[in-house]
């Protein structure tokens, strides 16, 4: 699963990644968890947007919001089939901006906060999928969930799945643009190089934001 990420780069960078119209203000995440409200891209009529979306997708015919807690991730194996999901990935599929993420390792019982990115901590995207649903007093929540994979060989050390990652624009066009079926082959476990260390386990805190949570300490 995916159930904390950082998004610490600055805006411009944001911008010219993602081939975005405009900067979009934001202050830097080093842990973001489930609720929280998260930039995410969408395709608009005039190019693409960034919006805030509360992450744990709350579908458009919930009775109650309280499900998004359970909906932060979905599986790219049954994303076509899921009725929380499948309208979303077949009409509002999103990126969800990143530099990185953490998973925990086991190991003697015990689990170790681990940081996970590409090298150089490039940006990349999660491939998402949003909904909006309307609550009884007419407010509107729009809400993200984030698709995640078996894990490849090198997360397989760390934890049996992993995020769906998309790297470059071309990528990034065909998850946003192309039909369901161009897009759901995007959905394999990532090729690339990743690099992962040991952080501390105040990461393990969803309140605490700093750059301490992607320190790299020794090796446990």
């Amino acid at each position: 699963m995916c159930g904390r990420f950082t998004l610490s780069t600055d805006s411009d960078e944001l911008r010219i990644c993602f081939n975005l119209e405009e900067n979009f203000d934001y202050t830097p995440q080093y842990n973001i968890a489930p609720g929280a409200d998260v930039p995410v891209i969408v395709n608009n009529s005039g190019g693409r947007k960034v919006s805030l979306m509360r992450w744990g997708l709350v579908p458009h015919w919930a009775k109650d919001k309280k499900i998004g807690y359970k909906m932060i991730n979905a599986r790219a194996e049954t994303v076509e089939q899921k009725p929380a999901f499948r309208d979303a990935f077949l009409r509002r599929r999103c990126l969800v901006p990143a530099d990185g993420f953490f998973e925990w390792r086991k190991a003697g019982g015990k689990k170790y906060p681990m940081y996970i990115n590409l090298p150089g901590k490039s940006l990349f995207a999660f491939a998402g999928i949003w909904d909006s649903w309307t609550a009884p007093d007419g407010i509107i929540i729009n809400s993200c969930s984030i698709i995640t994979t078996p894990a490849n060989a090198f997360m397989s050390n760390i934890h049996v799945r992993m995020p769906a990652i998309l790297a470059g624009e071309r990528e990034y066009k065909v998850w946003l643009e192309a039909d369901h079926v161009m897009a759901k082959e995007l959905l394999q476990p990532y090729e690339g190089i990743l690099t992962a260390y040991n952080v501390s386990t105040i990461v393990n805190s969803p309140g605490v934001n700093s750059p301490l949570c992607v320190e790299k300490i020794d090796q446990i």
